[in-house]
C-alpha cells in the first residue's frame, strides 16, 4: 500500500496487477468513514443526458482513475459490459465507491433507457439521494419524468445538474422552467453559466458563477479540468450584466429559502442586506430544504468539456443525505406488527438484497444494502422471504467491474456477498440466530413484462446449458419471466421491450455461450371472463401410484372491472379464502374440523390448507383456456372445502383448487385483453400533424390530450416564485438560426402491439427531433376481429 496526495486530501491507493500490467486505483476502505460521512447516491436521467460521462469525470477528479473514460470509444469504467460499449448506452446499473473531501460516496450509475427501468427501480430503493442530470438542449425529456416519478415514490432527495451547456441550443433558463412545470418541483438555481462571445460571434461556455459565494469558476488553465480558477465576482467583471444577474439570482435564492426554512426566515428578517447572509448559513438552509423534499438545488456545466463536475460532487456531500438523515426504515414482523430498523452498527443485522448478477468465476454476486448492524465475512444468514439458511463466503467492495475483498459491510453501506445460493432481488437478510424470522423490509416493485419471444436450444445437448443460463439471467433480472407452454412445449421468455429481449439474446449467445434460437417478438396478452358470475363445486378424485387422492372445493368467481376498489393479490386478481374451522368439512365425520379427533385425522393446519388452495389457484390463473395467457380481473372466493381424511393431502387440495378453477371457466364467456400503453410524445409543432395521423390511424391510438411542453404542472398549487436565469436567443452565429418553439406533448392510450418499432418510426417521421416514453396503463378488451386474428396467428405456430 502506498499513499497519494490530491490537494489537501490523503487517499489510499490500491495496486491491481493484470496481465503483467500494474494499475493503481484509489479506493475507500470500509473502516475509514463513519455513517454520517457516507453518501449513497444514484445518477438518474433520460438516455444520452450524460450520466456515464459525468460519472467518469467524478472518478477522475476523485483520484480513482488516471484517465478519463469515453463513452464513444468504449473506454469507460462504468459501462463495462460488451453490449454497453458496443451500443454506447448503460444497460445495467454499476456500483462504485470513491472518496471526496474525506467523505465516502457509494455511487450507482443507472440506465436511461425505458426497457431497463427495473434497474433504476431497484437502485433507487436503496439510495439515500440522487443526482438528476438534464440535457440543456433537450430540457426535461420523457424518461426524465419517468425516473423522477420513481424517485418520488421513495421520497429520495435530489439535486439537479443541467449538462451540455456548451452545445448549440443549450438553454439553462428553459430547462429550469421545465423542471418546475414538468416535474412539479421547486428548482433553486445555485449556479448560472458564464457565456461569452468569441471573435467569430459564437457563444461559448467559459465558466460558471457560484451564487452562494459570488465567485466565477473557470477551468481554462487545464484541458482536463483538474484546476479550478476561482475569481470573486464584482461589478468590475468584464462580461456586461453578469454581476447584476448574479446579484438577482442570489437574492431570489435567499428569498425562496426564507419562505421554506424558518431559520433562514429569521436571518432574512434581521439582515440589513441579503447579500451579507453568510455562505454557510445559506448552505445549511439549502441542505434542510433538500432533505425534506421541499426543493431541488440546480447546478450547471458541461461534463464532456470537463466544466462543472467538482462543484457537483461538492453538492453531493453538502446537500444530499447520509443514512442518518433519512427516515428510519420500517420492517414488518407480521400483518399487524412492524418495527423500526435503526441505522446503527450495534443493532441486529438487517440487510436488503437489491441486485444479483452472475459471474462466470465467482458465481452469484448479491448486492446488498445494510440498514443496521454489521455484515461479517463467513457469517451465516437467514433469508426471511424464502425461509432459507445462507452462508457468506466472501464480502466484496465493487468498483464497477473491479472488486476489493473486505472483511465487513457496516450499517448504511452497500457491498456484495459471494456464496448465497438462493437469495433474489428484494429479499431481506438477517443473522441466522436472530429470532425475528418473519422480519421483512419493503420489497422492490417489479413491473410486469409485456413482450415475449420463444427460446429453444439448438440441440438436445444444449438444453441443460440453456436451462442453467436462463436460470442465471432470471435471477439477475426479475423483470424477465420464463415459462413453458404446456401444449407446444416451447419455452417463452418475457421482458420489458424490444431492446431488453435483444440484450438477453445477445448475452445467451455471447456471454453464456449457449447455442439457442430465439423466435420473433410477441405481445403478452391476458384472458378474462366478462358478464358472468360463476358458482362452482368441484370434486377431485384420483389414484396415483396406488395412493388415492381426494378433495372437494366450492368457489364463486366474479369478474372485476378496472375501477373496482380493494386489494388485488396476483396478476390483477382478488383471491379470498374463507377457510376456517367452520368451512372446512371432514367427510368421515361430516362436520367442521372443530374437535381434536378430526384435527388428528387430517393432520394439516388451516394455514397449510390455505397455502395449498392458494398455490393451486395461482397455478391455474397463470394459464388461460383461450391461448394459454395469464387470467386476470377475477375475484375468486373459496367458501368451503371438503376433506377426506388421509386422502386429502396438500397435493390433493392444491390440485383440486387448480382444476376447480379451470373446470369452472370451461365454456364461459372469455375474452382476450391486450396491453394498452400510456404514451407521451414530445414533438415539434411542425411535425404534430403527421405524428397524430400515424398515432390515430395505423396504431389505433386514442389521443387523451395535447398541450404545450412546459405546461404539465400549470395547476401546481405552489405560490413560491422561482428564479429563472435568462437564456441567450441562440448560441450559434448562423443568422438562419431561430428561437426553438416549445414542443407539443401528445398524451395517448395505444395498444402495445402497434408500438413495435415505434422508436425508429418516430425518428423517421420527425427527423429525429421527437422523443417518447410509454408505460403499461391497463389491459383492454380486444374487438372480435382483432381477437380472431391473434388467435389464428398464435395457433398457426410461433
Amino acid at each position: 500500500m502506498i499513499k497519494n496526495f490530491i490537494g489537501n486530501y490523503r487517499i489510499p491507493l490500491i495496486k491491481i496487477q493484470r496481465c503483467n500490467l500494474v494499475h493503481y486505483r484509489f479506493y475507500s476502505s470500509v473502516k475509514d468513514y463513519s455513517i454520517s460521512k457516507t453518501r449513497n447516491i444514484g445518477i438518474i436521467a433520460h438516455i444520452d443526458a450524460g450520466k456515464t460521462t459525468t460519472t467518469e469525470r467524478m472518478l477522475y477528479y476523485s483520484g480513482y482513475t488516471r484517465r478519463i473514460g469515453d463513452v464513444d470509444d468504449g473506454t469507460t469504467v462504468m459501462d463495462y459490459l460488451k453490449q454497453e460499449r458496443e451500443r454506447g448506452i448503460t444497460i445495467t446499473s454499476a456500483t462504485i465507491t470513491f472518496a471526496w473531501r474525506n467523505y465516502r460516496i457509494n455511487l450507482i450509475d443507472t440506465p436511461g433507457h425505458v426497457d431497463f427501468t427495473v434497474e433504476v427501480e431497484r437502485s433507487i430503493r436503496v439510495l439515500d439521494g440522487a443526482v438528476t442530470i438534464l440535457d440543456a438542449v433537450s430540457g426535461v425529456e420523457a424518461q426524465t419524468q419517468t425516473v423522477w416519478a420513481q424517485a418520488n415514490r421513495y421520497n429520495v432527495p435530489r439535486i439537479a445538474y443541467v449538462n451540455k451547456m456548451d452545445r448549440v441550443g443549450a438553454r439553462f433558463g428553459r430547462t429550469v422552467r421545465e423542471m418546475r412545470y414538468k416535474l412539479g418541483t421547486t428548482p433553486l438555481v445555485c449556479q448560472i453559466p458564464v457565456i461569452q462571445k468569441d471573435n467569430r460571434g459564437n457563444s461559448l461556455l467559459c465558466g460558471i458563477v457560484d451564487l452562494l459565494d459570488m465567485r466565477v469558476l473557470d477551468w481554462n488553465k487545464d484541458p482536463k479540468g483538474s484546476v479550478i480558477n476561482r475569481t470573486p465576482l464584482t461589478d468590475k467583471y468584464p462580461i456586461v450584466g453578469l454581476y447584476n444577474e448574479a446579484i438577482k439570482g442570489r437574492s431570489c435564492l435567499i428569498e425562496t429559502l426564507s419562505e421554506m426554512d424558518d431559520n433562514m426566515l429569521d436571518l432574512f428578517l434581521s439582515a440589513e442586506d441579503h447579500m451579507k447572509i453568510s455562505v454557510e448559513d445559506a448552505k445549511q438552509a439549502l441542505r434542510r430544504v433538500t432533505l425534506n423534499g421541499k426543493a431541488v438545488p440546480v447546478f450547471c456545466g458541461a461534463s464532456f468539456r470537463n466544466i462543472g463536475v467538482q462543484p457537483l460532487i461538492d453538492a453531493v456531500v453538502d446537500y444530499l443525505p447520509s443514512p442518518l438523515d433519512r427516515p428510519v426504515p420500517i420492517a414488518s414482523l407480521s400483518d399487524d406488527e412492524s418495527i423500526e430498523i435503526l441505522p446503527k452498527e450495534n443493532e441486529k443485522l438487517c440487510a436488503l438484497a437489491f441486485k444479483v448478477i452472475h459471474d462466470n468465476k465467482r458465481g452469484p454476486m448479491v448486492f446488498v444494502r445494510v440498514y443496521s448492524g454489521k455484515l461479517d465475512n463467513h457469517m451465516t444468514l437467514y433469508n426471511t422471504n424464502i425461509h432459507n439458511k445462507e452462508r457468506v463466503n466472501k464480502l466484496l467492495q465493487m468498483y464497477a467491474n473491479d472488486v476489493e475483498e473486505i472483511s465487513l459491510i457496516t450499517a448504511g453501506n452497500i457491498g456484495v456477498i459471494i456464496g448465497l445460493k438462493e437469495t433474489r432481488t428484494g429479499d431481506t437478510l438477517i443473522q441466522f440466530n436472530d429470532s425475528r424470522k418473519s422480519l421483512r423490509l419493503k420489497n422492490i416493485d417489479i413491473p410486469a413484462p409485456v413482450f415475449f419471444r420463444v427460446v429453444e436450444a439448438a440441440g438436445i445437448s444444449e438444453e441443460k446449458p440453456l436451462e442453467e443460463a436462463l436460470k442465471n439471467i432470471l435471477r439477475e433480472d426479475p423483470s424477465l419471466h420464463v415459462h413453458v407452454d404446456k401444449d407446444s412445449g416451447q419455452t417463452l421468455i418475457s421482458g420489458m421491450g424490444e431492446l431488453h429481449l435483444e440484450i438477453v439474446k445477445d448475452r445467451l449467445l455471447n456471454d453464456f455461450k449457449v447455442k439457442a434460437k430465439l423466435g420473433k417478438m410477441r405481445i403478452s396478452y391476458r384472458e378474462t371472463v366478462i358478464n358472468d358470475k360463476i358458482d362452482h363445486t368441484y370434486l377431485y378424485e384420483r389414484e396415483i401410484m396406488g395412493k388415492r387422492l381426494k378433495a372437494q372445493i366450492s368457489l364463486t368467481i366474479t369478474p372485476l372491472h378496472e375501477n373496482d376498489q380493494g386489494s388485488f393479490n396476483e396478476g390483477g386478481n382478488r383471491i379470498i379464502l374463507n377457510l376456517t374451522k367452520k368451512t372446512i368439512i371432514s367427510d368421515e365425520l361430516d362436520q367442521s374440523i372443530n374437535n381434536q379427533e378430526t384435527s388428528e385425522l387430517i393432520k394439516l393446519s388451516i394455514e397449510e390448507i390455505s397455502n395449498a388452495v392458494y398455490t393451486g389457484i395461482i397455478s391455474s390463473l397463470y394459464r388461460g383456456p383461450i391461448l394459454g395467457f395469464p387470467i386476470t380481473r377475477l375475484s375468486i372466493n373459496v367458501h368451503s372445502l371438503r376433506l377426506f381424511g388421509a386422502e386429502s393431502t396438500k397435493t390433493a387440495i392444491s390440485t383440486c383448487a387448480s382444476q376447480a378453477l379451470t373446470d369452472a371457466l370451461k365454456g364461459r364467456n372469455l375474452v382476450l385483453l391486450e396491453p394498452l400503453m400510456n404514451v407521451n410524445i414530445d414533438v415539434p409543432e411542425e411535425y404534430l400533424g403527421v405524428v397524430l395521423g400515424d398515432l390515430t390511424g395505423t396504431r389505433r391510438g386514442n389521443v387523451l390530450g395535447l398541450e404545450t411542453s412546459g405546461n404539465l404542472f400549470d395547476n401546481l398549487d405552489n405560490n413560491i416564485e422561482i428564479y429563472v436565469p435568462p437564456d441567450p436567443i441562440f448560441f450559434s452565429s448562423n443568422k438562419n438560426d431561430k428561437i426553438v418553439n416549445p414542443k407539443k406533448v401528445i398524451h395517448a392510450h395505444v395498444p402495445l402491439s402497434t408500438m413495435l418499432g415505434y422508436s425508429s418510426s418516430l425518428r423517421s417521421l420527425t427527423g429525429g427531433t421527437a422523443s417518447f416514453d410509454m408505460s403499461l396503463s391497463s389491459f383492454g378488451i380486444m374487438n372480435d376481429d382483432r381477437a380472431k386474428a391473434v388467435i389464428r396467428e398464435m395457433q398457426g405456430g410461433f
